[in-house]
């Protein structure tokens, strides 16, 4: 008899935007099935005549899979027509390019990697506590971060580097917007990046996405009166997606290393921490008045 996969329960809802994660979802969904066959890593891998080295590229979405070879082990998993169909559209998806790959040579591996999720998801939680999450930062805001905080960028890539930054910023544009909830400390208003002038702009920015996309884009401030919260400490981002299957993923960068974070206890860590700093924040409307009286005070 024919075994059902794990997908064959619920049909697939991934974004289409990104190859990074078609990828992961096809690896996770391979996975589930070998699991659900008892099958171990080593003997899909003898089944198939391939390495467990590639195998287990595979179902982390890090190696492409060739049509044969999809459907070599759709025949050793024994996952039936719809399911492999659907697996089949998602191998396809994750052949495409994505337009972070012509950056390659620009950031580490890591970092787009990073991209990919992000294009994939559908909601994004963020804390700053220093500076304007990248994804709500204008261009003159994100060429003075990038000027000052990068000893090591060269001139010649500032553009590159920015055009990136605009890039991300297209998924809160696109036909299926991602929603974004931005925790911010009060600090990160104050700091003057770029000037006055370059500050001023960037806070009316913010409030003029608030209150035309209320529904997508919610910003909260943690005011300097709320004092010590969890969140203390360095930001990260909590990049949930549309797939049930597909777990939340925690992207964190810092001075010298970034990492994304898929562990389930630490990415469960970072959601507590993330709702508990919210809690400590002003409300949506409040921190709205807090945005627009800072940007009255730069003069």
């Amino acid at each position: 008899m024919r075994g059902k996969s794990a997908s064959s329960r619920e049909p697939s809802r991934s974004v289409a935007l990104s190859p990074t994660v078609q990828a992961w979802e096809l690896g996770l969904r391979l996975r589930e099935r070998r699991d659900e066959l008892g099958m171990t890593a080593v003997a899909a891998a003898r089944a198939s005549g391939i390495t467990q080295a590639y195998v287990s590229g595979v179902e982390a979405g890090r190696v492409k899979l060739p049509a044969d070879r999809l459907a070599q082990l759709i025949k050793i998993y024994e996952i039936e027509a719809a399911d492999a169909a659907e697996l089949e559209e998602l191998r396809v998806a994750a052949m495409r390019r994505a337009w972070w790959h012509q950056y390659s040579q620009l950031f580490p591996a890591e970092f787009l990697r990073f991209l990919g999720y992000e294009a994939g998801a559908d909601h994004v939680r963020t804390y700053h506590s220093e500076l304007v999450d990248g994804l709500l930062q204008t261009e003159e805001y994100a060429r003075a971060v990038i000027r000052g905080g990068n000893t090591y960028v060269r001139l010649t890539e500032m553009d590159r580097r920015i055009a990136v930054r605009m890039a991300r910023q297209e998924r809160l544009k696109a036909d299926r917007s991602m929603r974004l909830t931005a925790v911010v400390s009060e600090g990160a208003l104050r700091q003057q990046v770029g000037g006055p002038a370059v500050m001023r702009a960037q806070l009316e920015y913010l409030a003029g996405l608030v209150t035309e996309r209320p529904e997508q884009i919610e910003i909260r401030v943690v005011p300097f009166t709320a004092g010590a919260h969890p969140a203390l400490g360095g930001p990260f981002e909590i990049l949930s997606f549309p797939s049930p299957r597909l777990p939340e993923l925690v992207w964190q960068e810092v001075l010298t290393s970034s990492d994304i974070i898929d562990q389930s206890t630490r990415v469960a860590d970072y959601v507590v921490t993330f709702a508990e700093t919210q809690e400590r924040a002003l409300g949506s409307g409040d921190s709205l008045d807090l945005i627009r009286r800072i940007a009255k005070e730069m003069a």
